[in-house]
């Protein structure tokens, strides 16, 4: 069984002369290294940011042996924009689309995990690292 604990609390930077704004949503989520799911996150997450508006991050506290996990949004926001407060749920809407997708993938995930642990063998997520074996070494140009 997964244990991931949840809070909300949302903080927004903005500025008047800029028309972006950045939310953050800090320590909204935390896993114990312990956890047998714990392997798998940092592949959960970059699959989850690839299609997703909401950045997530993740930080670890080595003394408390916990995973924080903290989601950011850079986007475009002015008052001449129409509706302000529907937009601003509706960016708030991704956090919590972003939060279910991890937690869900976690959810499988470390349950395959557990059943896998038996084989030995390690769960996979296919994200950015399914084309590592693909990449080209970029090599500086000798003029």
């Amino acid at each position: 069984m997964l244990l991931l604990n949840i809070k909300d609390d949302f903080y927004i930077a903005a500025e008047e002369e800029n028309r972006f704004i950045m939310i953050w949503n800090p320590w909204w989520g935390s896993i114990s290294t312990d956890n047998e799911a714990f392997p798998v996150l940092k592949e959960i997450i970059n699959l989850v940011n690839v299609n997703s508006l909401v950045t997530t991050v993740y930080m670890v506290d080595e003394d408390e042996k916990t995973v924080g996990l903290h989601s950011r949004c850079h986007t475009f926001f002015s008052p001449n924009e129409g509706e302000l407060e529907e937009h601003l749920k509706m960016l708030l809407d991704y956090f919590f689309d972003t939060h279910n997708a991890i937690k869900e993938n976690l959810n499988q995930l470390g349950n395959a995990a557990v059943g896998e642990e038996e084989k030995k063998e390690r769960v996979k997520v296919k994200g950015f690292a399914a084309y590592k074996e693909n990449t080209v070494p970029i090599k500086p140009q000798k003029e």
